[in-house]
């Protein structure tokens, strides 16, 4: 079994992140590298490989992330 990938250990609790927002679905937090005054990452706390994999029921959660990028961006 694949070992679970740092966003994953990030979601679990088990890496360290400075969280900006949660909800039920999504964790943002600070990049610990950032290259820009204000870096925040929007992850899903569902693994997804790769868009192209979405099912339809994510392509919901695609559209949520960017209007949470959006109110995030407006702080």
């Amino acid at each position: 079994m694949a070992e679970p990938c740092i966003f994953c250990r990030i979601v679990a609790g088990e890496v360290p992140s400075d969280i900006v927002y949660q909800d039920e679905d999504f964790l943002a937090f600070r990049d610990i590298s950032p290259q820009a005054p204000t870096h925040v990452l929007i992850i899903p706390k569902t693994h997804i490989t790769s868009l192209a994999q979405l099912t339809e029921e994510q392509q919901e959660l695609a559209v949520r992330l960017i209007i949470i990028a959006r109110k995030l961006a407006e702080k």
